[in-house]
C-alpha cells in the first residue's frame, strides 16, 4: 500500500505544480482517483472502472461529470498553458522546433433505439476517414504540442454547434497558444488548411504547414490552374528528388500566390515508385518561405504523432469506448483525458513517451 500512497502523493504535487489548486478538495480528489483509475487498470471510460477500485461508488463519478461544481473551462486553460510551456521548455533546451498538431477523429457510438429513455447526448453522422464512410458517434477535435520525441495532448474537444465548425474551433486552439521566439509550424491536413487558418498563423506569429486539396487553384506565370492540371504538364526533369524518413519523392516547389493567400509555398509530390500516376499525387502549403523542400516535408511528418495520441487515447484511457450520457459530462472527461496523459508522460528533466509512462505506473501499482 506505500507505494500506493507514494503515487496519489505525487499526483496530489502534479496538481500543485501545474496551478491547479485552485480547485476545491472534492474536484482534485475526484480527478484524481479518476486518473488513478486509469493507472491502475486502464479505463473504459465506464464509471464502473473507479467503483470496483473501491474509490467510490459509480453514481459518484457520474454525478461529478455531469452536475459537480468545478469550473472545467478554467481546468483546460491552465492545462493548455502548462502543457504548451513544457513543451516550450524543452525545446529551448535541445534548440528544437516546436509542432502543434490539429486534427480530428470520430468515436462510433450504436444508435440508439427511438424508444431509449436516456440516449447519449450530442451525437450525430459523422465521416470516418478510417472506415470511408458516415457512421453514428461524435467527432472529437484535437491538438498536441510536440518537440523532438516529447509529445503532449494540447486540447480534446467535441465537435457540437456549440463549439462552432472544425475550423471556428482550429482557429481558438492557434489562438490560445503562447507567442514564443521558438519556431512554431502549425500541421493539418487538407481538410483544414484555408485562408481564416493561414491568417490566424500569421497573426500569431506561427507558420503554416498543411496538406492541399489537388483541385486548388494556382498561378504558375499568372495563368490560372488546378494544382493537379498544373502537375500534369509538368515534365520529369522539372521535379527533382527528396528524401525523407528513408523515402524518395519527386518534388515540384511552386512559390506565388493563391486565392486570398498573398505568398505561400506549394509542393506539389509524387511518391518516386508513382511519378506521374494522378492518384499518387500530394500537395503541401507552406507559410514559411525560408524552408527548403526537405525541410517542409520533414516537418510535416511530424502530423503523424496526433494519429498516434488518438490510438493511444483509445487504446488506455477509454477515448473509444466511454459510456457517458450528458454532453456536459463527455465535455469535461475530455478534459480529465488530457490531464491524465500529461501526468503519464511528466518526468523531472523531461516527457516520457506516453506508452512508457503509463506501463511504469501500471508497474508500480501492479502488487496491490
Amino acid at each position: 500500500m506505500e507505494n500506493s500512497i507514494t503515487v496519489g502523493e505525487e499526483l496530489r504535487k502534479y496538481f500543485y505544480e501545474s496551478g491547479l489548486n485552485f480547485l476545491s478538495s472534492v474536484p482534485q480528489r475526484r480527478i484524481q482517483e479518476m486518473i488513478l483509475a486509469m493507472a491502475q487498470k486502464g479505463h473504459s471510460g465506464k464509471m464502473t472502472d473507479c467503483g470496483e477500485l473501491g474509490m467510490g461508488h459509480r453514481t459518484t463519478y457520474g454525478h461529478f461529470l455531469s452536475k459537480g461544481k468545478w469550473d472545467h473551462e478554467k481546468v483546460e486553460a491552465v492545462q493548455r498553458q502548462k502543457s504548451f510551456q513544457t513543451i516550450l521548455s524543452v525545446a529551448e533546451k535541445a534548440n528544437q522546433t516546436v509542432f502543434l498538431s490539429i486534427d480530428d477523429t470520430v468515436v462510433p457510438k450504436k444508435k440508439p433505439s427511438r424508444r431509449a429513455a436516456r440516449p447519449m447526448e450530442g451525437t450525430g453522422w459523422h465521416y470516418s476517414h478510417l472506415e470511408g464512410k458516415k457512421v453514428y458517434g461524435y467527432q472529437i477535435h484535437a491538438a498536441i504540442a510536440s518537440t523532438g520525441s516529447s509529445t503532449l495532448c494540447y486540447s480534446l474537444r467535441r465537435c457540437c454547434p456549440e463549439h462552432g465548425t472544425k475550423v471556428d474551433m482550429t482557429v481558438e486552439v492557434i489562438d490560445s497558444i503562447q507567442e514564443s521566439e521558438i519556431p512554431i509550424y502549425v500541421l493539418m491536413d487538407s481538410w483544414y488548411t484555408n485562408a481564416d487558418v493561414w491568417n490566424k498563423c500569421k497573426e500569431k506569429k506561427c507558420h503554416l504547414i498543411g496538406a492541399m486539396k489537388t483541385n486548388r487553384i494556382l498561378y504558375p506565370n499568372g495563368v490560372r490552374t488546378s494544382a493537379s492540371d498544373y502537375a500534369s504538364i509538368l515534365t520529369q526533369d522539372q521535379f527533382h528528388l527528396v528524401t525523407v524518413k528513408g523515402r524518395e519523392y519527386y518534388v515540384h516547389r511552386y512559390q506565388g500566390h493563391l486565392n486570398k493567400i498573398d505568398q505561400a509555398i506549394v509542393l506539389l509530390t509524387y511518391p518516386k515508385e508513382a511519378f506521374g500516376v494522378c492518384t499518387a499525387l500530394k500537395v503541401f502549403l507552406c507559410s514559411d518561405l525560408s524552408l527548403s523542400d526537405e525541410e517542409v516535408l520533414e516537418h510535416y511528418s511530424h502530423r503523424w504523432k496526433i494519429e498516434v495520441m488518438f490510438k493511444q487515447q483509445k487504446q488506455y484511457l477509454g477515448l473509444k469506448s466511454f459510456m457517458i450520457r450528458s454532453a456536459k459530462a463527455i465535455d469535461r472527461f475530455l478534459i480529465i483525458l488530457t490531464l491524465a496523459w500529461f501526468w503519464f508522460t511528466r518526468e523531472t528533466e523531461l516527457l516520457l513517451p506516453f506508452s512508457v509512462g503509463i506501463r511504469r505506473y501500471r508497474g508500480i501499482l501492479s502488487i496491490f
